[in-house]
């Protein structure tokens, strides 16, 4: 079925305002990241235009069906400002609560001494157990793409951690605390939840990041990239992500980040309540 236009918004920093509610413009190098990013992305069909939300108004594009990133205030005020059709989307407060990294806490297995605290008491009991590696990955509540997160090397008396963990924490929304460990594998998993609670899923896919995190290419996955017991944890935790997303009243597209370390394997370490830039590839196939 041939699907109409739409006018995109690919408001890639979406969790910036989410966790800080209110009119937000990037800066100009986080821009420049994010163009790259549009040029790389392969979420546009043909005949979809794009709207740059921070150039002078553009109603090249009235009438047609909006889409968005994420569709957040300022990302539906943007498609508004340029008279496109409004998509249905979830509250901000819905989308809030969906991409929350404390969404999944005490849903699922994860590393050794993981944990998600929300005071400094919390922190300091986590780490002081230790970790398997020696080291530590802090993440904040709403981070991507790299972002949001801070690394510790135990030992290390490093005040600038102290103050990134201080200031984490003083949002209380709390922080996902966990080992750091060699990464082998990166896989997602993507799907579309109606609202009505029904989900399409698509192919297993593979991922490549930077040291850092960041995304830099998805592909499909090749039959047997999982074992068994790994696929069927997988399965078990996109059980569990669905559930999550209804209860939270979440609709929309979604993906699941999950990988394989030295030490085993983690089936759901990020939940992308929105669009992702595999999100085409393992749909395309699903």
């Amino acid at each position: 079925m041939t699907r109409e236009p739409r006018l995109w918004v690919l408001n890639f920093d979406a969790e910036d305002e989410l966790a800080r509610p209110g009119a937000m413009t990037p800066s100009p190098t986080l821009r420049a990241r994010f163009e790259q990013l549009a040029q790389r992305t392969t979420l546009l069909a043909p005949g979809d235009l794009r709207l740059d939300e921070f150039a002078p108004p553009d109603r090249s594009g009235r009438g047609m069906q909006g889409a968005a990133w994420c569709p957040t205030p300022r990302a539906l005020r943007a498609l508004a400002r340029a008279g496109a059709r409004l998509p249905e989307a979830p509250s901000a407060e819905v989308l809030r609560a969906a991409n929350h990294r404390g969404l999944m806490e005490g849903r699922l297995g994860s590393l050794p001494g993981a944990r998600y605290v929300r005071t400094r008491a919390e922190y300091e009991e986590t780490v002081a157990e230790g970790s398997p590696t020696g080291a530590w990955l802090m993440k904040r509540a709403w981070s991507y793409n790299g972002r949001g997160r801070c690394r510790w090397r135990e030992g290390a008396d490093d005040p600038h951690v102290a103050r990134w963990v201080d200031a984490a924490l003083a949002t209380g929304e709390g922080l996902q605390v966990e080992p750091e460990v060699p990464r082998t594998l990166d896989v997602g998993l993507h799907g579309e939840l109606g609202r009505g609670g029904e989900a399409r899923l698509g192919a297993l896919t593979v991922q490549r990041c930077d040291a850092f995190g960041a995304w830099e290419s998805t592909a499909l996955a090749e039959p047997g990239t999982l074992t068994g017991e790994e696929s069927r944890s997988l399965d078990e935790a996109m059980g569990e992500v669905l559930r999550a997303l209804r209860e939270v009243g979440y609709f929309g597209p979604f993906g699941v980040d999950a990988y394989r370390w030295t030490g085993g394997f983690v089936p759901c370490c990020d939940v992308n309540a929105r669009y992702t830039m595999g999100w085409a590839v393992g749909m395309s196939a699903g």
